[in-house]
């Protein structure tokens, strides 16, 4: 997901990138919730009826279930945010905790969106300056990776004084 800010003078762009989400973690929690009301429901049912082997089966079922829904709420929690002003172009990448920030001048970057080797992998898009290249936007679609292409293109081009282009 891609999400554009400016600020009130138009001199500085923040770009968002961020996996989608298509529960957040309220939902999510709830929605957990009723898959373990549901399941360890019929799961006492059946204890009841001397089945008494349905329960761990649904109790370590549950407790796998939640896990990898508490690691893809984590995961969708990693963002890359790109900074922009006259003289400075920072890219800081928030993953799993964990914080890199690079920084490129705005003159001398260039935007690179090119297709892969293997023609059905996702396209590339880099930032590339002084023999340095980074690739950003690795969770977004080829079309938001043409539309962050196209905008820091066009960003790139107005931020650059008139005397030097």
């Amino acid at each position: 997901m891609l999400i554009t800010e400016r600020d009130e003078f138009g001199k500085t762009f923040r770009f968002i990138i961020r996996p989608n989400r298509s529960i957040g973690k309220k939902g999510l929690i709830i929605f957990f919730s009723l898959i373990c009301v549901f399941s360890i429901g019929i799961a006492l049912r059946f204890w009841l009826l001397g089945a008494w082997m349905v329960m761990p089966m649904v109790l370590l079922e549950m407790g796998i279930l939640g896990s990898a829904f508490y690691l893809v709420e984590r995961a969708s929690r990693d963002t890359e945010t790109i900074d922009l002003s006259e003289n400075l172009l920072r890219v800081t990448r928030n993953v799993k905790s964990v914080v890199d920030e690079w920084q490129f001048q705005p003159y001398w970057v260039q935007v690179r969106l090119f297709n892969d080797q293997i023609s059905w992998y996702p396209k590339h898009l880099c930032l590339r300056s002084h023999g340095k290249e980074l690739e950003i936007g690795q969770c977004l679609t080829d079309e938001e990776r043409e539309e962050l292409s196209e905008s820091l293109n066009h960003e790139l081009r107005i931020m650059k004084p008139a005397e030097r282009i």
